[in-house]
């Protein structure tokens, strides 16, 4: 699990038939002390985060 700030949303007109009626946002991950590093990277939201909100992201077997 990775520490991220949400910094926008994404709106699809088209999705994969899983992701229908949840939320895509746009995160930038940051280390422990708030310093942001890599790339922006696009996340499903399922639990109703917003812009500015930190939140811990996860990805691969553990996310399922």
């Amino acid at each position: 699990m990775k520490i991220a700030k949400v910094t926008g949303s994404i709106v699809s007109t088209k999705k994969e038939d899983g992701l229908v009626g949840s939320k895509l946002m746009i995160v930038r991950f940051e280390s422990s002390d708030g310093v942001p590093y890599g790339n922006e990277e696009v996340a499903v939201d399922y639990v109703g985060a917003g812009i500015g909100e930190l939140i811990l992201v996860s990805s691969g077997s553990s996310t399922r």
